[in-house]
C-alpha cells in the first residue's frame, strides 16, 4: 500500500508499506515522510525500515535496515 496525504499550504505526507516473500521466508518494509511541493518539484524527509527473515539454511537468518531518508523529485 502506498500513497500520500495532501495537507494545507503545499505540504504532503507520503507513505509506503509492503510485505512479501520470494527468496526469503518473510520480508516487510514501512516508510513515512513529510514533504513540500515547490514550483520546480518536491522535497521530503522521512524514515524507512526494511526487514528480512531468510530461510533456515542461510548463514544469516534475519536482517533489518532502518534510518532516515531524504528525497528530491524534479518536474520538467
Amino acid at each position: 500500500m502506498r500513497g500520500a496525504a495532501e495537507l494545507e499550504n503545499k505540504w504532503f505526507v507520503p507513505y509506503h508499506v509492503d510485505v512479501g516473500a520470494g527468496n526469503s521466508r518473510f520480508t516487510w518494509q514501512a516508510f513515512a515522510s513529510v514533504g513540500y511541493h515547490f514550483e520546480w518539484g518536491d522535497a521530503m524527509i522521512g524514515y524507512r525500515h526494511l526487514a528480512y527473515d531468510f530461510k533456515g539454511d542461510q548463514p544469516v537468518s534475519t536482517m533489518a535496515f532502518s534510518g532516515p531518508i531524504v528525497g528530491v523529485g524534479f518536474r520538467f
